[in-house]
């Protein structure tokens, strides 16, 4: 439980972020609410008002307020260009879920380490891209992509079960370009119901070096 009170500080505050933020005390400690996305941010005598003013010039919902930007139910136009050279427009509605997805699958399919999401100029391409887009730590595009896999893994089972062809099963070293580590993978291989040859990734484990 918080206890939050709204106490004027003895000192004067002379910053200007101060007309955007409100200074409020959470559990015995001084804190800053911005008035735009009510975000708390830490204050007090040692960390001065910079990240305050750093947070003021990224916050989304700001520019979106002062700027009479769209919200994230409002549909805009995309320019799409087709095959023969012309040029058409379409509506266009931003998806955070679909985004963030995405997101992840990006990282996956090229194997991007993901501290790619916690660099500056990363950010500061995908607030100028989509400023709606919230772009989350790594920590939490991790438990997407794993949460992503435990689904896939699951369907992959759940449809292996209903085949009637024969499976083979086989086993494969790789190392990974960020980290440099080896893992084993196993995985089927299988005729599908269209005589397609299919093959799925069951499973994969990390390998200490040496692999001999």
């Amino acid at each position: 439980v918080e206890e939050v009170e709204v106490i004027p500080s003895k000192r004067k505050l002379t910053s200007k972020v101060w007309l955007e933020m409100k200074k409020m005390r959470i559990n015995g400690e001084w804190k800053a609410k911005c008035n735009w996305c009510h975000k708390v941010l830490t204050v007090g005598s040692r960390n001065g008002t910079k990240h305050l003013r750093l947070h003021l010039d990224i916050c989304t919902l700001k520019k979106l307020k002062t700027k009479g930007g769209k919200t994230l139910s409002q549909s805009s136009l995309k320019v799409c260009a087709e095959e023969d050279g012309k040029v058409s427009m379409e509506s266009y509605t931003f998806d955070q879920d679909y985004a963030r997805v995405e997101l992840g699958n990006m990282l996956v399919l090229h194997d991007y380490p993901l501290s790619m999401v916690d660099h500056v100029g990363f950010r500061r391409f995908v607030a100028a891209l989509q400023p709606l887009f919230k772009l989350h730590t790594r920590n939490t595009i991790r438990g997407d992509i794993v949460g992503r896999y435990k689904m896939e893994r699951k369907k992959a089972i759940e449809y292996m079960s209903m085949i009637q062809s024969r499976v083979a099963v086989t086993t494969d070293m790789w190392t990974s370009d960020s980290q440099k580590k080896g893992y084993m993978a196993i995985t089927t291989h299988f005729i599908d119901e269209s005589l397609r040859l299919r093959n799925i990734l069951m499973r994969f484990i990390y390998v200490p070096a040496p692999h001999n």
